[in-house]
């Protein structure tokens, strides 16, 4: 998969400060400010057909919902 620098310029405009995180397996994840929850079409739309977007979320007991994206 390849993501362009306008492609991440594109999305910090839109929904604001994310974090990228390439794991050890390879797995790409995107959180969005202070985990937060954001328009998963509109996402998917910004990706096109470079990633296909799956909304993941953890419930914590002291923040609530934390949600993070993994792109496939």
């Amino acid at each position: 998969m390849r993501l362009s620098s306008n492609t991440l310029t594109t999305l910090e405009t839109f929904f604001g400060r994310f974090d990228l995180t390439v794991r050890i397996d390879n797995s790409i994840y995107l959180r969005f400010g202070y985990w937060e929850k954001v328009n998963v079409e509109k996402l998917q739309h910004f990706l096109g057909v470079e990633a296909k977007v799956v909304e993941h979320w953890l419930d914590d007991e002291d923040t609530g919902m934390n949600y993070y994206y993994e792109l496939k």
